[in-house]
């Protein structure tokens, strides 16, 4: 009976397992779209699944063993090398722009010239590596001797990139984690800070035995839990304004109002735009829809300093929910100082809102929006401007 080394026995599980993790990164790059995150979040998430698809590629290499080294010449094994690590810092460096992107409040209040300086920062590393491993410099990186790739010492500092990108990741994660505000967003970003140890362990592991897949094994299980992250997201999403849905405040509420007290109250405030049929009716439903979506951006600015909760209750009206004492004070003036910097529409947007307090934890989240909702319709009666008043600006602007 011939005795068969462990190597070759291994080489077919090697073989289906590489298979296997390319398939399921391209089924997962074809289902990830712009539906189930903002653009830059979800692009950087698929150029992360292209890297991890291109080193699944260069692993097939495995499959061969040692005959690799000596079946291809010298510069073909150290260009096959050098774009594996490239595919590495490349899902190093997509991770981190997911992470980053994904987090709001990092690029909410930058204007466009802070922001193309801090994309050309974050790319160092990268064209680092890039420039180190994809040119002629790749020598100082690798020795080939007696048919085997030698990294040289040298290769810690490409490792050391990566580790930047991880790192930054992780600690924006860590950050977002502890200002989460519900037990879905904690999931979330303490999915992200997983990501580095599974990282970390598969280099361990490939350090240890090379001739094993050990970054498709660890980094799969992750890449697909990300995935369902993703898509869970949209459940609480308004498709239209693209702030949390009706389904997402009920949570919000129903978590928060576990622990309310009045050393620790909850701020819920109802937000209707006025006049909103005037719009539909005057300009036609596009614009309303476009007045709905501006008027949501706004909310954004106002809501995100105060880590508080905002989504779309229903039609025109809106909720926001937090505990943040500076939540409620100058909220209105705050609004509308942000819909008169708005020059997309031409006409104004006049909103009325109604706050309500809660101190108790005996109530429930009905009662709690039924009372900002009558404090909300208490305002509104108010109004000094009629709906015909409101046409006759519209019909005005329109003309202008």
């Amino acid at each position: 009976m011939v005795d068969i080394p462990i190597e070759v026995q291994l080489r077919p599980f090697i073989l289906l397992l590489l298979i296997l993790s390319i398939v399921n990164m391209v089924i997962l790059f074809n289902k990830t779209n712009e539906n189930i995150g903002n653009k830059r979040e979800v692009r950087a998430f698929r150029g992360m699944l292209l890297s991890f698809m291109l080193y699944a590629l260069i692993d097939l290499r495995l499959v061969m063993g040692d005959s690799f080294y000596r079946t291809f010449p010298k510069f073909f094994i150290l260009f096959t090398t050098s774009l594996g690590m490239m595919a590495m810092t490349s899902s190093c460096f997509f991770w981190f722009l997911h992470v980053y992107y994904g987090n709001n409040v990092l690029t909410k209040h930058r204007t466009k010239r802070q922001l193309i300086i801090d994309s050309l920062i974050l790319h160092i590393p990268f064209f680092i590596c890039l420039i180190l491993l994809l040119t002629p410099l790749n020598r100082f990186l690798f020795e080939f001797r007696d048919f085997k790739l030698i990294s040289k010492p040298t290769v810690l500092f490409i490792l050391s990139m990566d580790y930047i990108y991880l790192i930054a990741a992780t600690i924006i994660s860590l950050r977002q984690w502890k200002r989460a505000s519900t037990k879905t967003d904690k999931k979330k970003y303490a999915m992200q800070i997983v990501f580095i140890i599974f990282f970390t362990i598969s280099g361990g592991i490939i350090g240890m035995m090379m001739d094993l897949p050990a970054i498709e094994v660890c980094m799969l299980p992750v890449v697909l839990k990300l995935f369902v992250e993703l898509q869970d997201s949209q459940i609480y999403t308004d498709a239209l304004t693209k702030l949390n849905n009706r389904r997402r405040i009920t949570e919000f509420i129903n978590e928060e109002l576990i622990n309310c007290s009045i050393q620790e109250p909850l701020s819920v405030i109802m937000v209707d735009m006025d006049f909103f049929k005037s719009i539909n009716d005057t300009l036609g439903h596009d614009e309303g829809d476009k007045a709905l979506i501006v008027f949501s951006k706004a909310l954004k600015k106002v809501v995100a300093p105060q880590n508080a909760l905002a989504g779309r209750w229903g039609g025109d009206e809106f909720v926001i929910a937090g505990k943040d004492p500076r939540l409620i004070d100058g909220f209105k003036e705050a609004l509308t100082g942000e819909l008169s910097n708005i020059s997309d529409l031409g006409y104004d947007l006049y909103f009325s809102i109604g706050i309500f307090k809660c101190t108790s934890n005996d109530l429930t989240y009905e009662e709690v929006l039924a009372k900002a909702d009558e404090a909300l319709y208490t305002k509104k009666n108010k109004r000094t401007m009629t709906a015909s008043e409101y046409v006759k600006k519209l019909l005005e602007s329109k003309e202008g």
